[in-house]
């Protein structure tokens, strides 16, 4: 929680919240959001395979043995079709050409 914060200034009371994905600061007692946009600057991990099983803080290396330096966008898989309309699946094999 940030040092700054120590007490609500609407209640006086100390029972302050962190809520780290909205990056708000709420007093518990009344329910005042006290700080809001704050930036948490911690590690953020990521899944960058389509099962979750690994998790890392960076994606793959740039590569120039690929034309795309290896820095391309997988647009969907192809368990994804059968769940789009026809309006939709027409889009989705749109960019699937571009794709590679």
């Amino acid at each position: 929680m940030p040092e700054l914060i120590k007490k609500c200034p609407e209640c006086g009371g100390i029972n302050l919240f962190w809520n780290r994905e909205k990056g708000e600061v709420i007093c518990k007692d009344c329910g005042l959001v006290i700080e809001d946009k704050m930036v948490d600057f911690g590690q953020e991990w990521r899944e960058f395979d389509s099962d979750g099983a690994q998790k890392r803080r960076t994606g793959a290396p740039m590569t120039y043995t690929q034309f795309d330096k290896g820095l391309g966008t997988e647009v969907g898989h192809k368990e994804d079709l059968f769940r789009l309309g026809a309006k939709n699946r027409n889009k989705f094999f749109r960019l699937r050409k571009w794709q590679y």
